[in-house]
């Protein structure tokens, strides 16, 4: 069962140039920094009630999440134009470790 379609056929045609396939980068940015943000436990037990600090947690996430899509969105579609899989990754890891410690650093200095 041979194909003359591309490979990538799930994907429609979204963007173009450095925003190539930017909506299922987003999604999956997005999602992962909600995961990861709500399952972190409130430490901070202040005036306000629980909720609200888990609500705080999840938009930080979110931002987070945004930020990293930003940055691997245009670095996957500049570096890796075909698509090679040990350099997807290696620009997945890259583009946490950045964006984690900008996020830390900027908090630190915030807080």
């Amino acid at each position: 069962m041979h194909s003359t379609t591309p490979h990538d056929e799930h994907w429609p045609p979204v963007g173009s140039g450095l925003w190539t396939r930017w909506w299922g980068y987003l999604a999956r940015w997005l999602l992962f920094g909600l995961v990861v943000s709500v399952f972190v436990p409130v430490t901070d037990e202040g005036p306000e009630p629980w909720w609200q600090l888990k609500l705080y947690q999840a938009l930080v996430g979110l931002l987070f999440g945004l930020v990293c899509a930003l940055v691997f969105t245009l670095a996957e579609n500049r570096w890796n134009t075909p698509r090679v899989k040990w350099k997807s990754w290696a620009i997945v890891l890259a583009t946490w470790l950045v964006v984690k410690v900008v996020f830390v650093s900027t908090l630190a200095v915030i807080a």
